[in-house]
């Protein structure tokens, strides 16, 4: 691809990580792949580790100048990160330049225990997302899959880890999928991945990504009466607070069942866990951790970019997921909110 044809082509580089550890630079870089009009030119030579907010995040700034009719190259990207990037299916839907991928080849689909990327559009496919990756996670954290359903000898140890895991992307992905869409962004769609890393000191960790291209937190709660400043970071902030964003009732199987973003309590989980949760909406970024001390309005930083829409990574740690009851970690329910009084019968005469 030549830059030089178009005088608003833009040539950038990607850090060496395409991941949390560098998301102020890369949300910098990701900025200007969404903001200019021109062709892009991704100098991935440093790019040496990819995790799943960075996958997610690229694959959503990519794919909206692709469909601007920009074209994008991704020169100097190294074999092993290429393939790592096939293997979650990041270049599927992508014409994407100057990137060595095999074409045409038959892949067997890996969704029982590989964690790729998913592009979700229909909001009706966000309970069965949840479910597929829940149960690809769990499957490579304890080396199997479900047993087949018995009543009378349920499968404890896959259910002790599934359920905290199936809850906390129930409601990243629901709460993405509705609130995403208000403002006028009703073409917004949400892409969400997985991945699991092996530790034998901890069990291992899952990071769970769930990015959207929408209206971000400062427009969906500009009138709120918790939101203290019309900045992003304050919108984060308020996002977080119980009763804001948060589903607060559970179904028999530990899905929830108000509308709702249930951030709070998914917070609470991953760090129950010993893990972390990163937020970036708009001009802010967000760190909420178990090791954390400093109050929530310190955890907010500046961003030299900015994200439209909201961009999550949740952390957990393998080994204490069993230890988590969600039901203890929910706020309290509103007393309008709570069961009635049942209405007793009388038939006398």
């Amino acid at each position: 691809m030549n830059l030089q044809k178009n005088n608003n082509d833009v040539s950038l580089s990607l850090p060496e990580a395409v991941a949390i550890t560098h998301l102020v630079p890369l949300m910098a870089v990701l900025n200007q792949v969404r903001s200019c009009s021109g062709n892009i030119e991704l100098d991935c030579s440093r790019v040496r580790f990819v995790d799943p907010l960075g996958l997610t995040t690229l694959a959503a700034a990519i794919k909206e100048a692709l469909s601007q009719g920009r074209r994008v190259a991704m020169p100097w990207l190294a074999p092993a990160t290429t393939s790592y990037l096939e293997r979650m299916n990041f270049f599927v839907d992508m014409d994407i330049e100057a990137v060595d991928v095999p074409r045409n080849r038959n892949r067997n689909d890996q969704r029982g225990n590989l964690l790729e990327i998913t592009h979700i559009v229909d909001s009706g496919k966000a309970e069965a997302v949840a479910d597929q990756l829940a149960a690809a996670i769990v499957t490579m954290i304890i080396g199997r899959g479900q047993k087949p359903v018995n009543f009378q000898v349920p499968d404890t140890e896959y259910d002790e880890y599934y359920r905290p895991l199936r809850y906390a992307l129930s409601e990243l992905i629901e709460n993405a999928l509705t609130h995403a869409r208000r403002e006028g962004s009703f073409n917004s769609s949400v892409w969400v991945a997985a991945q699991y890393y092996k530790d034998v000191q901890t069990g291992g960790r899952v990071q769970v990504a769930v990015v959207d291209n929408g209206c971000g937190f400062l427009a969906t709660l500009q009138n709120h009466p918790e939101l203290s400043e019309k900045t992003h970071g304050a919108a984060i902030r308020a996002a977080l607070k119980p009763k804001v964003s948060c589903n607060r009732d559970m179904g028999p199987f530990g899905e929830s069942v108000n509308e709702g973003v249930g951030l709070t309590t998914t917070v609470l989980i991953a760090k129950a866990t010993g893990g972390d949760v990163h937020i970036v909406s708009g001009d802010a970024l967000l760190l909420d951790g178990s090791a954390s001390v400093t109050k929530r309005r310190d955890q907010v930083q500046a961003l030299t970019g900015r994200w439209d829409g909201v961009a999550i990574s949740a952390t957990f740690i393998c080994q204490k997921l069993p230890l988590i009851h969600i039901a203890d970690l929910l706020p309290p329910v509103e007393p309008a909110k709570r069961a009635k009084t049942p209405v007793v019968l009388r038939f006398d005469d």
